[in-house]
């Protein structure tokens, strides 16, 4: 018996009254006619349904066969060593050489340097998550095609942003060929989605020529976490850089620490979804990359395909970065793959 489609409507009672919704936007991407947008990060319909199920089936939280992906992807499964961060090449401790992008970046400013070099190399752009002029720290994605505005979007947000908003416009509207897109976890499986799963669109697959993955555990709901830095006396609009590190959350103005706690003090501004999340390393990326593991100032870099090694390869050459190796990563007992475990764990419990 053929299995009954998905529609909106069942959508919004599966993802979003379940709290599940990531507002990712890919919902919006998929959407053939154009008729979904994101209102205060969830999707509504602002036109008529055709009914084609394709929101449903490319939505990152919906059923997802992580063996599916990973034949789709790699035209395997994973190895038992692979099991809790995804399938990979080789993984190295890099970071940038360039002053400018080390004074901006987070950590090792490895991501801003793979973009730059994207973009240096004849990519059309690169979809990053920006801020929102004239708003103080709300997330928005970024059509970035130099490499200024890739440095001015370089940090980490901590709130969410709807990443593939951002495609969409790039691909449908800006009709550009060749884009990096960088995101976190769920944003890599939505995008996947859409270029290589069952139901990829080959507009989306042609154009997609990297995905970068962010190392994530979770991210905040942004009114509580506004709510929380006033209510702890920091004044959000002053914040030049948030950071968690070492079991800690900082927020910094310019190099001055304004607020430093544990992070079970934050966990209360965790979203509901991402309690729901069992993927820690971007597993459907073609490079991730995250601080947990490297020295100080330097990042983690796990290459899973040949275009990611590539794109990592290329970077090294030019002199924007530097690799170094990361001892007995194969034997899977460090930190990333402690996290790694510890949010399977923890998804599995909801």
């Amino acid at each position: 018996m053929a299995q009954e489609k998905k529609i909106f409507g069942d959508l919004v009672k599966d993802v979003v009254d379940r709290n599940l919704c990531v507002s990712c936007g890919t919902c919006v991407a998929a959407c053939p006619v154009n008729v979904i947008e994101l209102e205060e990060g969830l999707p509504r319909l602002v036109g008529d349904c055709i009914e084609c199920g394709l929101c449903y089936a490319n939505c990152p939280r919906t059923t997802f066969s992580v063996d599916e992906m990973d034949e789709a992807i790699h035209g395997r499964t994973r190895k038992e060593s692979e099991q809790l961060i995804g399938i990979y090449r080789t993984v190295y401790a890099a970071r940038t050489r360039r002053e400018d992008i080390h004074e901006k970046a987070q950590d090792g400013g490895v991501v801003t340097s793979l973009l730059t070099q994207f973009i240096e190399g004849g990519g059309d752009a690169v979809i990053v998550a920006g801020l929102e002029k004239d708003k103080i720290w709300v997330p928005a994605p970024v059509i970035a095609k130099d490499m200024e505005t890739v440095i001015e979007s370089a940090g980490t947000k901590y709130t969410p942003s709807p990443t593939l908003v951002g495609v969409k416009k790039a691909v449908k509207e800006e009709k550009l060929g060749n884009i990096a897109v960088v995101g976190t976890a769920c944003q890599m499986r939505g995008l996947s989605r859409l270029t290589q799963g069952r139901f990829k669109n080959k507009r989306f697959t042609d154009s997609v020529g990297l995905r970068v993955g962010l190392f994530c555990m979770e991210t905040f709901n942004y009114g509580d976490f506004m709510d929380y830095l006033e209510s702890n006396g920091v004044d959000p609009g002053k914040v030049t850089k948030f950071e968690i590190k070492s079991g800690r959350f900082y927020a910094y103005q310019g190099d001055e620490v304004v607020h430093k706690a544990r992070l079970k003090k934050v966990k209360a501004l965790v979203r509901p979804c991402c309690h729901r999340c069992d993927d820690f390393t971007s597993e459907f990326a073609d490079v991730s990359v995250g601080n947990v593991e490297s020295p100080d100032g330097w990042s983690t870099v796990i290459v899973r395909t040949e275009r990611g090694e590539k794109a990592l390869m290329s970077a090294a050459e030019s002199g924007l970065i530097e690799l170094a190796p990361i001892d007995d990563f194969e034997a899977g007992e460090t930190l990333v793959h402690r996290l790694a475990k510890m949010k399977k764990d923890s998804a599995l419990d909801e």
